[in-house]
């Protein structure tokens, strides 16, 4: 069985779409499709093309680095299984992060997200602990509610998905304001 990969390609104003033909693998994601394309760039119509420019890392979800609009929803690329994009329609649409500035194909700054961070100062200073005490101990409860918090790996989906996040407004977004939640709830962070 075959599908079509189509991929928003370019740098900023000028972008367009290119098609790509795939035979399914079982199995396969996303981020090996791109793969497969990587290793033999030939679009649809049979013509080489430049090799689709796209990030990843750990390709276990935990990262954020293979992050994308998938059939227009935000998500990683590396759990974004092909078998359940292609049964409605045979073809995949994949399209950069619309909140981030471009740099090529699929790829987005994301430093925006690691700025705010900074500026906010979401971090614990942790040079006053005793290394041999383990850390500070927490609550059962606060811990588990913290885990949850933790989890975020900076990926974006949250602020591609949230629309007062634009670069017409001035709110920081969900990401900062989790971790900024993470850290006023962690023992440490309320010194």
């Amino acid at each position: 069985m075959k599908y079509t990969l189509k991929v928003y390609r370019g740098i900023l104003k000028k972008q367009y779409f290119e098609e790509f033909e795939l035979e399914f693998i079982e199995g396969s994601n996303v981020i090996s499709a791109l793969m497969q394309i990587q290793k033999n760039p030939v679009n649809k119509k049979g013509e080489k093309t430049s090799p689709i420019s796209f990030e990843m890392s750990c390709l276990e979800e935990i990262c954020g680095a293979c992050t994308m609009l998938i059939n227009g929803y935000p998500r990683q690329a590396c759990t974004a299984l092909i078998k359940p994009l292609i049964e409605k329609t045979k073809t995949i649409v994949l399209a950069p992060l619309s909140k981030f500035h471009l740099i090529r194909d699929l790829v987005v700054n994301r430093s925006k997200m690691f700025d705010q961070l900074k500026k906010v100062k979401a971090w614990i200073e942790v040079d006053d602990i005793d290394s041999e005490k383990f850390g500070v101990k927490i609550d059962p409860a606060i811990r588990d509610a913290l885990y949850i918090l933790s989890k975020c790996m900076t990926c974006g989906c949250c602020l591609e998905a949230c629309p007062q996040y634009n670069d017409r407004s001035a709110f920081i977004g969900p990401q900062v304001i989790s971790q900024i939640n993470l850290f006023n709830n962690h023992p440490l962070g309320k010194n």
